[in-house]
C-alpha cells in the first residue's frame, strides 16, 4: 500500500514538474528527480513505520493496516491538495494557509473550487482513481499481510533514508519540500530563510539591489534598510500645507479590462476613465503579490512579501514601517472603510494603522461597494465637519469586485449568465463599482481642501480559470494606478509607461506630504529620483518571483528554480530595448531570501527611528 501511494504521488510530481512548466526539459528533469526522491524517501519512512508497529506487535496487525489505510488514504489527498492549491494559488498547502485563510475553508472556497471545476476532466479522472483505491484500501483490511518478525522495515527504512539524503545533497535549488515535512518543519521551527554567504554578505547584497534615494544614507547596520532622507527646502514648504489623501483600492482591479490602459473605446468604466484624463497615470504598475493580504501589505508598509508565508498571518509579532500609523504622528487622522478583513487576518493590522476602522459586515451591514462608498462619503464629511484643518488620510477598500464577479442586488440590474464565461460578469460588476466610485469622486472633487487622490487594484485576477496558476503574472499581477492632486505635487496629467507597483506609494505620499523622517520603505518616490538605474518592481509569490526592468518581466517558477525566464512585460507597451537585461535565477532568489530573512529576524524597523 506504500508503494502504491508513492507511485500515486510520483504521477502528480511528474504532471507538476514534468508537464506543467515551462523551460527546457533537462531544467525540469533536475528538479523532478530530487522531488520523486525526497517525496519517495519521506512515504517510505513513513511505510516502514507501519510495518515496524505491526512487526512488535503482531496481534494487532489488522488495527495497524486499517490505521496505515487511512494514513494512506489522507495523504493521497494531502499531497493532490498540495499540488493543486499551489498551482490556484502559488502557496504550498502549509500551517501558513490554514492560518491566514481559516482552515479548511481554503479547499472549500470558490477560489479553490471552481478552478478544478474548470479543470473538470482532470478532476474526475483523480477522483476515480483514488476511488478504486479505496475499494481495494477496504479489501486489503481483510488479509493478514504482517508476520511476527517481519524484517522488511529495514530496507524500506534504509531506502527512504537514503533518498531522503539524496534529495537534501543536490547542490542546485530545489521545489518545496512535501506536505509531510513542510509541515513537521514548520512545527519544529525548522523552517527558517538561511541566507547565502552569512548574515553581513547578504546585507551588502540587498542594500546594493535596493539603492539609496538620492541624498540618503543608511541608518543603521542592525536594521539594514533603514535610511535618512535628504532633508529638502520643497519637504519643508510641504509641511505647511499637508493635503489629504484618500486612497481607493478596487479589489482584483485587471489592467486589461479599463479602457484609460489599454486605449480601448468599449469601456465600462467613465468614471475611472474621466478621473485618468486629469491624471496621472501609470499603465504598467502591478501589484508586488496575490491574493489580497500580502497585496494590501505590501501598499500600507512598502514591503515585498515574505518568500514562504504570509507576513500579516506568521509575522505579526514584528515590526514594520507603515504609511498610516506614520501620517498618524504627523498629525493626521487615518480612516479605514472597507468589509470582512478578518477574511485573511487584516483586521489584526487594521487596529495598528488606523484610527478610525470602519468594517461593514462587522456592523452586519451588506458588504456592497455602494455602502462601502456611502459610508465612506459619511467619513469624509464627518473629518470636514469635526477635525477643522487636521488633514486626513482614508483609505477604501472596494468588496464587490471580489470573485466569482457576483453582481450586488443594490445594482439595480439583472447579472448576465455564466454561459459566456467570466469576463461579462467582471466587466458588469466592475462597471457597477465604476459608478459607485464616481460618487466618491464627485464629492472629493466639491471639497474645497488640497486632495490627492490616488486609485489602485489590490492584484488582478483572472477571467479563465483554466489559465489560473501560481505564477507572478499579469493576470494576477498586473493592475493600474491612478494619481489625482495639485499640480504643485504631481504636475500635468499624462501615462507614465515604466516600472512601478504597491511598494512605490509610501515613499511618494510621504513625499508629498514633506515627512522627512528615517523610513524603511523598499520603493521609490514616482515624481522623485529612482533609487536605481531603471525603475524596478518585484512580485513575490510561494509559486514564483517577477521582477519587472526596461519593459521586460525575468520570472522564476518555483517548479523550475533553476531557470529564469525573460519575456516582454506587457505586449500592449513594447520595450524599447531590444533584449532585455536580467538577474540570474540565484540572484532572484538570494534576493528575496535576503530579504525573508531580516523579516525572520525582526530588522526591518524599529520604531524609535520615528522618533
Amino acid at each position: 500500500m506504500g508503494l502504491l501511494l508513492i507511485v500515486f504521488r510520483l504521477a502528480g510530481l511528474a504532471e507538476r514538474y514534468l508537464l506543467q512548466p515551462h523551460g527546457p526539459l533537462a531544467a525540469r528533469a533536475a528538479l523532478f528527480a530530487p522531488a520523486a526522491a525526497a517525496h519517495a524517501g519521506v512515504l517510505l519512512i513513513i511505510t516502514a513505520a507501519f510495518l515496524a508497529i505491526a512487526a512488535i506487535a503482531p496481534r494487532f496487525d489488522r488495527a495497524v493496516t486499517i490505521g496505515a489505510c487511512v494514513v494512506c488514504a489522507v495523504l493521497m489527498i494531502a499531497g493532490q491538495a498540495d499540488f493543486t492549491v499551489s498551482a490556484i494559488t502559488g502557496a504550498p498547502l502549509t500551517p501558513t494557509v490554514f492560518r491566514t485563510y481559516r482552515g479548511l475553508h481554503v479547499v472549500k472556497s470558490k477560489e479553490f473550487l471552481e478552478p478544478l471545476r474548470a479543470n473538470l476532466g482532470v478532476t474526475l479522472g483523480g477522483v476515480g482513481a483514488f476511488l478504486v483505491v479505496v475499494v481495494w484500501m477496504s479489501r486489503l483490511v481483510r488479509t493478514r499481510v504482517v508476520r511476527p518478525g517481519d524484517t522488511r522495515v529495514w530496507p524500506v527504512l534504509g531506502v527512504g533514508v537514503l533518498l531522503v539524503l539524496v534529495a537534501a545533497a543536490v547542490p542546485w535549488p530545489v521545489p518545496p519540500p512535501p506536505i509531510e515535512v513542510a509541515f513537521a518543519r514548520e512545527y519544529l521551527h525548522l523552517d527558517e530563510v538561511h541566507v547565502r554567504g552569512g548574515e553581513a554578505e547578504a546585507s551588502v547584497r540587498l542594500r546594493g539591489r535596493v539603492g539609496l534615494p538620492s541624498g540618503a544614507h543608511w541608518a543603521d547596520d542592525q536594521y539594514p534598510l533603514v535610511y535618512d532622507p535628504a532633508q529638502t527646502s520643497k519637504g519643508a514648504s510641504r509641511r505647511e500645507s499637508r493635503p489629504d489623501v484618500v486612497v481607493v483600492m478596487v479589489e482584483s482591479l485587471r489592467a486589461e479590462e479599463l479602457s484609460f490602459v489599454t486605449g480601448s473605446h468599449e469601456t465600462v468604466t467613465p468614471n475611472l476613465d474621466a478621473l485618468a484624463a486629469q491624471s496621472v497615470v501609470f499603465p504598467t504598475y502591478t501589484s508586488n503579490a496575490f491574493p489580497s493580504a500580502p497585496s494590501v501589505f505590501s501598499f500600507h508598509c512598502s514591503a515585498w512579501p515574505h518568500r514562504r508565508k504570509e507576513i500579516i498571518t506568521d509575522f505579526a509579532t514584528r515590526t514594520f514601517d507603515c504609511l498610516p500609523s506614520r501620517l498618524a504622528s504627523f498629525g493626521y487622522e487615518t480612516v479605514y472603510v472597507g468589509a470582512d478583513p478578518h477574511f485573511d487576518n487584516q483586521d489584526v493590522w487594521l487596529g495598528q494603522w488606523y484610527a478610525r476602522v470602519v468594517d461593514l459586515v462587522a456592523q452586519g451591514v451588506d458588504g456592497t461597494d455602494r455602502n462601502i462608498v456611502s459610508r465612506s462619503i459619511d467619513e469624509i464629511r464627518r473629518h470636514d465637519a469635526t477635525e477643522g484643518d487636521r488633514p486626513l488620510f482614508a483609505f477604501v477598500s472596494t468588496y464587490s469586485m471580489h470573485y466569482p464577479f457576483t453582481l450586488p442586488a443594490d445594482a439595480g440590474e439583472a447579472p448576465v449568465g455564466r454561459d459566456g464565461g467570466l469576463r461579462p460578469q467582471y466587466r458588469q460588476t466592475l462597471h457597477y463599482t465604476d459608478r459607485e466610485l464616481g460618487r466618491l469622486f464627485e464629492v472629493l472633487e466639491s471639497r474645497h481642501r488640497r486632495t490627492v487622490t490616488i486609485v489602485v487594484g489590490d492584484h488582478g485576477f483572472y477571467v479563465d480559470l483554466a489559465r489560473i496558476s501560481g505564477v507572478p503574472e499579469n493576470d494576477n499581477e498586473w493592475t493600474a494606478a491612478i494619481v489625482n492632486g495639485p499640480d504643485d505635487l504631481i504636475g500635468a496629467p499624462r501615462r507614465v509607461i515604466e516600472a512601478a507597483s504597491h511598494v512605490d506609494m509610501m515613499p511618494t505620499v510621504l513625499a508629498m506630504v514633506g515627512d522627512e523622517r528615517p523610513t524603511a520603505s523598499l520603493g521609490s518616490d514616482l515624481f522623485g529620483h529612482r533609487r536605481t538605474a531603471a525603475a524596478e518592481a518585484l512580485a513575490v509569490r510561494a509559486g514564483g518571483i517577477r521582477l519587472d526592468r526596461d519593459g521586460y518581466s525575468a520570472i522564476v517558477d518555483a517548479r523550475v528554480p533553476n531557470v529564469v525566464t525573460p519575456r516582454v512585460a506587457f505586449p500592449q507597451f513594447p520595450p524599447a530595448a531590444a533584449s532585455p537585461s536580467v538577474p540570474s535565477a540565484d540572484e532572484l532568489i538570494d534576493w528575496v531570501n535576503d530579504w525573508s530573512y531580516l523579516i525572520e529576524k525582526n530588522r526591518v524597523w524599529n520604531a524609535r527611528f520615528i522618533h
